[in-house]
């Protein structure tokens, strides 16, 4: 067809036709990025080029704080703001989720107007809208400001809802991004706090002369809280440790780093058993938040008089089993856990260690392991359960038991982490 012969759009359709192949342009320009500050500029960009206006900003909602926000340039940084959700007209189109189309910003008692007066700068125009996800759910808000010419129109509020269903999807995809990888760094960091806590942990225990002894810990998350450690100090004196720390996670495994070194750094030493007690837990109160503590038992085992001096910070009591007699020993001597108080005073006991006498060392994770019926393991069952497996060898002692716990929780998730050490003297 000729030029001359070619039928003209009127003027609403050729910019109707324009405002499309913007918004069409500007959808594309929304995929070339998933960096959330990045995303933010070229969705502001575009808002204001296509509105022709002179700046505006683009609020964020965080429901969990009640808080719009959103990062601004100050200088050369950006910056991040926040103002509580109905708060100017941002806040209040967050809120109700009304388009605010204003001729003249100062005339609205809801126009904060402190920024002007700081900056000389002088706001007119406003056009203020929610922003919206496919679900409805208002996301954020565009607040334009100052058209070029005139004020904002019809045309501008529809170009500016159809612009708002991209950029919802746009934002929706940087975050799912940003939590992937914040995901990612929390696992990685975790995967590093359990290497560095089964470090801590004894590959293999030393060989005992006149002893079996056996353990195991198993953590019901990635990092757990419960330690042991079998020491050896000389040839005839060996420290045997089970704790417990309060809680779970990087800060338990933190705790444990903490106690593991303050261990090793006292040991040595010709202190008292209840004085390196003492000083641990001034080490742990100083170094901890006022609801962590450690449940904390030590022994050192004496293998030629055949005796334990041990202390116990309120740790779960282990047992002695005197197979001979049929009779179960507690061992309860000591204070309070490590870390609830600055000054704590322990005591000490002395326990000889007869021939096939067994000294079985355990975290709560054992005794408090639950069914699906909520219902624990229990003392009772654990000290049956140690009672009719006296006569096997340590190891297969020790996987007799955890193998019962295993059996009576069934398929219930492991509610805590299970620590257990065996130790028996063996016959002369």
């Amino acid at each position: 067809m000729s030029a001359k012969g070619r039928k003209r759009l009127p003027v609403d359709d050729r910019s109707y036709i324009h405002r499309l192949e913007s918004l069409i342009e500007a959808s594309k320009l929304l995929n070339t990025t998933l960096d959330l500050d990045e995303l933010l500029k070229v969705i502001l960009n575009l808002a204001t080029k296509n509105l022709n206006a002179d700046r505006g900003t683009i609020y964020l909602i965080d429901y969990e704080r009640k808080e719009l926000w959103s990062r601004v340039l100050k200088g050369k940084e950006l910056v991040e703001i926040r103002l509580p959700l109905g708060t100017g007209i941002a806040g209040a189109v967050a809120e109700t989720g009304e388009t605010v189309n204003l001729e003249d910003a100062w005339k609205d008692k809801r126009f904060f107007s402190a920024f002007d007066v700081r900056t000389g700068y002088v706001t007119k125009t406003m056009l203020c809208m929610p922003m919206k996800n496919r679900e409805k759910k208002i996301i954020g808000v565009f607040q334009i400001i100052n058209k070029h010419k005139g004020v904002f129109n019809k045309e501008d509020e529809q170009f500016l809802a159809a612009f708002s269903d991209h950029v919802a999807l746009a934002i929706e995809n940087a975050f799912l991004l940003q939590a992937r990888i914040e995901q990612e760094r929390v696992e990685r960091e975790l995967q590093i706090a359990a290497e560095i806590q089964n470090k801590l942990l004894p590959k293999e225990l030393p060989a005992i002369k006149g002893y079996q002894i056996d353990a195991i810990a198993v953590p019901c998350k990635t990092i757990g809280g419960d330690y042991y450690d079998v020491i050896p100090i000389d040839d005839e004196n060996f420290v045997l440790v089970v704790a417990d720390v309060s809680g779970k996670g990087i800060p338990a495994s933190l705790l444990v780093s903490t106690l593991n070194a303050a261990l090793y750094a006292y040991i040595q030493t010709s202190i008292s058993l209840s004085d390196l007690v003492q000083k641990l837990n001034a080490i742990i109160y100083k170094n901890t938040p006022s609801e962590r503590y450690i449940t904390f038992f030590i022994s050192i085992l004496n293998t030629r008089r055949h005796q334990i001096m041990y202390v116990n910070a309120g740790h779960n009591f282990p047992y002695i089993f005197k197979s001979a007699r049929d009779e179960v020993q507690k061992l309860g001597a000591g204070g309070l856990p490590l870390g609830m108080f600055d000054h704590a005073e322990y005591t000490s006991e002395i326990v000889t260690i007869e021939p096939n006498n067994v000294l079985v060392l355990y975290s709560d994770g054992v005794t408090e392991a639950m069914d699906k019926k909520y219902e624990e393991y229990g003392e009772e069952r654990f000290t049956k359960c140690i009672a009719s497996h006296l006569g096997l060898d340590v190891p297969a002692l020790k996987s007799s038991v955890v193998e019962d716990i295993q059996k009576f929780v069934g398929s219930e998730p492991q509610s805590d982490d299970l620590t257990l050490m065996v130790a028996r003297r063996m016959a002369d």
